[in-house]
């Protein structure tokens, strides 16, 4: 895949994201990897397609799923078959309050399905809106 395919590939993975498509699964090899900075709630190495959903189920979890998530796309990067993604997400908690935080997603793709990704968040900030109760 070229380089311009691989930018719209995550292009089409943010917007599915978004719009909560069935079809995020279909996005990802069977052995794909999720890499989250240890210091989340959620970090660690999550590994194939069926752990990462378990990953990305847990997360869709902390937001008000009645108010749309706003992903924000500042930058885009790539090259070979890596993709490098820097955006804002804005969303509404669980909890009810609102939500920005500034991400960097480093994508690796094969065949035009992503294989692995690396996620690098403000996770204080992640932490105190998501995951501790009254410490936002």
């Amino acid at each position: 895949m070229s380089t311009a395919e691989n930018k719209r590939a995550i292009q089409r993975y943010f917007e599915q994201l978004a719009n909560g498509s069935p079809e995020i699964p279909d996005l990802f090899t069977e052995d794909v990897t999720w890499w989250v900075p240890g210091s989340s709630s959620l970090g660690g190495s999550h590994e194939g397609r069926e752990a990462v959903l378990a990953l990305m189920g847990q997360g869709v979890d902390l937001y008000d799923r009645s108010v749309p998530m706003q992903m924000e796309i500042q930058e885009m990067v790539a090259e070979g078959d890596q993709v490098c993604a820097q955006l804002v997400i804005r969303a509404r908690t669980a909890r009810g309050e609102d939500y920005e935080n500034y991400y960097h997603f480093a994508f690796r793709l094969r065949d035009g399905k992503i294989c692995a990704v690396k996620e690098y968040v403000d996770t204080l900030y992640a932490q105190r809106k998501l995951f501790a109760a009254g410490e936002a």
